[in-house]
């Protein structure tokens, strides 16, 4: 039977390559249109603006970019037949987007200026999968721009979203060590992370997420970050709960330049990166390298080391198809510290959430000689987009993702927490390998002008390698799989005269399962199916410059292999087999509504948004229970009632002078989470308060970039070391953490400049705790970045 249904996907998947095929031939055969685009950037006072970046972008996917020249012109021939968005970008210069329809054999020619003093705008493909205006988009979506993201001049991507409305960044310890995100009060497995709009996953994750990946990802060769707030499933599938992460690489027109950056500072970290880019007429490439490496670490003996790269090459067979590659992978080492862990005066009588103080009713976290993790990264995809006239479009695309991790720990232990393992430390390797491929296809059809409909396929197949040493589980160095075919479609309608955006999506998940061990009757069981539901009104009040948004749908994330099929043993209890192959996804229903508002000719946008997600179902791991012989044991894996999360996102992005921009949000969130025997109960790691200020200040050629962030108290479960391993719930008081980074720009020659840096991070060098975790202290750091 499964042979049967492999087969008839493979036969699919034949017929659906055959169409594809079958449009390509009809629309060579017919010719290309003599039709294309010319124009110029210059600023407000006109002076024309050279090496500006120029992407063009139809609604149906084709992307295709330039550089403009000395005389600030550019141009894009032979397009066939469609509605463009066209976004210019310079240094200095406010981005902005115009959008211009090309008629069979007729040029279309554009003046383009720039402003100086003025908020950005954008193209946002991750809203909908297709490229919009940021004025239609009625979800919630925020960019970060390669310029703000090297501004912050942060080693990790994570902590460059800090301070984004409704997101929660906790790195617990040193730069290495566990990285969360976590989106308007949703667990941090509750995002999907994609690059270039392909779901990036790690398999052999506890719960098939991107979570694990986090610490490893550094800001190297992005064009921007899209951060998608609130339910994706219907068009990004499993773990789009809380929402979505684009990472968009660049892609690299004009002459090939290159940079190379080194920099170092506190806890003896240091980073070495090295990029290029170019292109012609008919291709573009972008190549880079960055090396990153903490010597010391909080504690002295916290090393990581960090090695990544992301390529990325586009090639124009004709003006209308276009072929991408994206290679992207990273290989890192990282010590880790034994974690925090409950005193007894955690457990004395008194209030109900203790505040934590360290050393009094928790012991922070703490060096541990040869404890740590390797993990190796590596994504490849390619994609080919046609845009075969104006009224059809496709694109199809094939991604793999193989992840490689190991955890060890060894006999050591630091001599000043010696007395807490009376019986020595526990010596164990953990390797998990994971590898996922996923068949993207998705065919466009304007209808008209005002309805653009997308109907689409994924397929999707996953395995995961499990191996401990020690082992006394039969369950050993075991590979499972499972497959999830989907079928999903959107339907986008512009109403009068494009004020009103409407867009309506539903997807269907399919799954197929096959396990080393299936023992007795779960030999014939296979998951349950997943629908989907998504819908969103946007609607513009020109007179005012004002949209108003609403968006509800429902969101999932698919059983993982581990969850499924994971298997442990806990010496004297036995082999516990806690996966279940039974589960059902996990599902929420999530509604989003705010407004939107542009002042003083686009130099002031401000907005405020309501959000509120119920989890209906999810996957837990249940209570310990007890046994006869007095043992505990896990019960495993289980689908039980959720928590929810409601709140308010605010924002406000101003640009008062030329060279000033001043970015401010603020969250409060009131998440819950279920608990069978005590209901709803306040959400761990969740604070309530979430404040972000972010300064920039251009003059010439120094900028000054100021973070400021501020985190609320919080409630975070620590467990004692020892029998009979009770769970203390402490609240962490907030802090508030500010980063200082200030550069200069100085032209060495016509053709190569130099970019001098330094900051400090935690400038008031406040000490806090993520959940017990020891946070850096004051942290200065500095550079050199050549360009040429």
């Amino acid at each position: 039977m499964k042979k049967e249904v492999l087969y008839q996907r493979v036969q699919f998947i034949r017929f659906v390559a055959l169409i594809f095929a079958f449009l390509s031939f009809v629309t060579v055969a017919r010719g290309q249109a003599r039709s294309g685009i010319t124009g110029s950037v210059s600023d407000e006072h006109g002076a024309k603006i050279s090496g500006a970046q120029v992407q063009l972008k139809s609604r149906g996917g084709l992307q295709l970019s330039t550089t403009t020249d000395e005389n600030g012109l550019f141009v894009f021939n032979d397009l066939p037949s469609s509605a463009y968005l066209v976004e210019v970008q310079a240094d200095g210069f406010s981005s902005v987007i115009w959008e211009t329809n090309v008629d069979r054999d007729i040029k279309t020619n554009l003046e383009l200026r720039l402003k100086v003093a003025a908020v950005n705008e954008n193209v946002v493909i991750t809203a909908t999968g297709t490229a919009q205006r940021s004025e239609e988009v009625a979800k919630v979506v925020s960019i970060l721009d390669d310029e703000t993201i090297e501004a912050r001049h942060t080693l990790s991507l994570t902590e460059t979203m800090r301070g984004t409305p409704g997101i929660r960044i906790q790195q617990q310890g040193s730069p290495g060590a566990l990285s969360t995100v976590r989106l308007r009060g949703q667990r941090p497995f509750d995002t999907a992370l994609l690059l270039d709009g392909l779901r990036v996953r790690d398999a052999s994750d506890i719960n098939g997420s991107a979570l694990s990946l986090f610490a490893d990802l550094v800001p190297v060769a992005l064009d921007r970050v899209e951060i998608l707030r609130g339910s994706g499933s219907s068009i990004y599938g499993t773990n789009a709960i809380g929402g979505v992460i684009n990472l968009v690489p660049v892609t690299g027109s004009g002459p090939l330049h290159f940079e190379a950056g080194a920099e170092g500072g506190s806890l003896a970290s240091f980073r070495e990166r090295f990029q290029g880019a170019g292109g012609g007429t008919r291709f573009g490439y972008n190549f880079a390298v960055s090396r990153t490496d903490v010597r010391q670490g909080i504690d002295g003996q916290d090393e990581y080391g960090n090695s990544a790269a992301l390529g990325r090459f586009t090639f124009n067979a004709t003006p209308s198809i276009s072929i991408s590659a994206n290679l992207f992978g990273t290989i890192s080492n990282a010590r880790l510290n034994d974690s925090p862990f409950a005193l007894p005066a955690a457990f004395a009588q008194g209030a109900q959430f203790p505040k934590a103080v360290a050393g009094v009713n928790f012991q922070p976290d703490f060096n541990n000689p040869d404890q740590g993790r390797r993990n190796r990264l590596l994504v490849g995809s390619a994609r080919v987009s046609h845009q075969i006239n104006e009224n059809f479009s496709y694109s199809a695309a094939y991604q793999r993702v193989s992840s490689n991790r190991r955890n060890y720990n060894g006999p050591a232990i630091d001599p000043a927490f010696a007395s807490f393992y009376p019986f020595g430390d526990f010596e164990f390797i953990n390797v998990n390998r994971g590898t996922t491929d996923t068949f993207d296809a998705r065919l466009n059809v304007q209808i008209g002008h005002t309805n653009l409909a997308t109907v689409g396929i994924e397929y999707e197949r996953e395995s995961l390698f499990q191996q401990s040493i020690p082992s006394f589980s039969a369950f050993n160095n075991t590979t499972d799989c499972q497959r999830t075919f989907a079928i999903f479609g959107q339907d986008q309608l512009s109403l009068l005269d494009r004020r009103l955006q409407v867009s309506i999506a539903v997807r269907g998940q399919f799954n197929r399962i096959s396990a080393a061990d299936r023992p007795g009757f779960l030999g014939s069981i296979n998951a349950e199916n997943s629908v989907t539901g998504d819908g969103a009104i946007a609607y513009f009040i020109p007179a005012t410059n004002t949209k108003l948004r609403v968006h509800a749908g429902n969101g999932f994330r698919a059983a993982s292999l581990f969850e499924r099929f994971g298997a442990g043993t806990f010496p004297g209890a036995g082999v516990t087999r806690f996966g279940d192959p039974t589960l059902r996804a996990e599902q929420s229903i999530s509604v989003d509504g705010g407004i939107d508002q542009r002042l003083a000719q686009n130099r002031v946008i401000l907005g405020a948004t309501y959000f509120f997600t119920r989890l209906q179902r999810v996957i837990a791991f249940t209570n310990f229970v007890s046994d006869p012989l007095g043992l505990g044991r896990f019960s495993g894996f289980a689908n039980e009632p959720g928590g929810l999360a409601r709140g308010l996102e605010t924002h406000l992005e101003a640009t008062p002078l030329g060279g000033t921009t001043i970015i401010t949000s603020y969250t409060f969130t009131n998440s819950d989470r279920a608990s069978q025997s005590r209901g709803l109960i306040p959400e761990y790691v969740i604070p309530k308060h979430l404040f972000g200020i972010t300064f920039n200040q251009r003059y010439r050629s120094f900028l000054v970039n100021l973070e400021l962030n501020r985190t609320g108290s919080y409630l975070a479960p620590v467990f004692e070391n020892s029998f009979p391993f009770r769970m203390a719930e402490l609240k962490y008081s907030g802090y508030t953490k500010a980063d200082l980074f200030a550069s200069y720009e100085r032209r060495l020659s016509e053709k190569v400049s130099a970019l001098f840096f330094g900051g400090i991070e935690n400038l008031a060098d406040q000490e806090y705790f993520e959940n017990g975790f020891r946070a850096p202290g004051i942290l200065g750091r500095g550079g050199v970045k050549f360009r040429f």
